[in-house]
């Protein structure tokens, strides 16, 4: 039974130290973008949120306030929100499998400016299928029609999304047909 478990908590780590996918991180060529969920929920702060209420392009950040490293990619969220809210990019957070006493106090100590869902089921999280994270924390970007256009496993920093959000942000702006075909680090 000690050593089921151990294999469990190896292969735990394991999907929280890399990603499933050679193309985590880039941006996917327009063809290939899936359509996020229609999601609808209860914000931390108890007020409805639709997905559909955001405009342009979105940080999706999955989270729990348990998550080192999802402390550690806080300041940087919060960095890109301050620099891209007033550019077109929308920002929410889907606090996963946490109280939500938790959540708000991680909120509050990393003041984080824009909403999060309150997920303690994980439900948004499946309703993403696919798509969805297989280890926190996980970022996704939805160009401006809410499709999946980059998915980032583990703390993200600031210079590697904004890399991202730049050519979505062109392609959102009619200046280029897909940003996937721009060259990013």
């Amino acid at each position: 039974m000690r050593q089921l478990v151990l294999l469990v908590v190896l292969g735990l780590v394991a999907a929280s130290c890399g990603s499933n996918s050679s193309r985590a991180g880039q941006l996917l060529p327009v063809e290939d973008r899936r359509p996020a969920p229609p999601v609808v929920a209860e914000t931390v702060a108890g007020d409805e949120l639709a997905l559909a209420d955001l405009n342009g392009v979105v940080v999706v950040n999955f989270w729990a306030s348990w998550c080192g490293p999802c402390a550690q990619e806080s300041p940087e969220l919060v960095r890109l929100h301050d620099y891209y809210a007033d550019k077109g990019v929308s920002f929410v957070g889907v606090n996963v499998r946490d109280q939500r006493g938790e959540a708000r106090r991680f909120i509050q100590q990393f003041d984080k400016p824009y909403p999060s869902w309150f997920d303690a089921p994980a439900q948004i999280a499946a309703d993403f299928g696919g798509i969805a994270p297989s280890a926190l924390p996980a970022t996704l970007l939805l160009d401006a029609q809410h499709r999946v256009a980059a998915r980032f496993v583990g703390a993200i920093t600031y210079g590697r999304v904004q890399s991202r959000l730049e050519p979505l942000l062109a392609e959102a702006n009619g200046e280029i047909e897909d940003a996937a075909q721009v060259s990013t680090p």
